[in-house]
């Protein structure tokens, strides 16, 4: 019993250095699901979410794993608290296939952290 919540201490503190604890500069905390129209990974702990015109980085609170499926063949589920999606709340990342074999609880839980906007690149 002992082991397990030594190992949860450090998962922890790792998952606390991954994702900036205080507001960055010009950030959110929020955005409407609805107006999502895509996502990439950037490595295993960074979203980008392009939310209507706006561009949106958002770094995870630990690694999450499988997260590079989405740049292929992988999807994103959404678990918003309320009508918007906010620092905190979980995303799956899952294969479509395996979803329906296994379906969507199989895949790994990632939480959010703050939305970060991108500057649109210049031409």
């Amino acid at each position: 019993m002992m082991i397990a919540f030594a190992g949860s201490l450090m998962l922890s503190s790792a998952a606390m250095a991954a994702a900036p604890a205080s507001k960055p500069a010009g950030a959110v905390s929020c955005i409407d699901p609805h107006q999502m129209e895509g996502t990439s990974a950037e490595g295993d702990d960074t979203i980008v979410f392009r939310v209507g015109s706006k561009t949106y980085r958002n770094h995870l609170a630990s690694a999450c794993p499988a997260l590079s499926r989405l740049n292929s063949f992988g999807s994103l589920a959404t678990e918003p608290w309320g009508s918007q999606l906010c620092r905190g709340d979980s995303v799956r990342v899952f294969d479509q296939n395996e979803a329906r074999t296994i379906g969507l609880m199989g895949a790994p839980r990632c939480r959010l952290g703050w939305f970060e906007p991108i500057a649109p690149a210049r031409p």
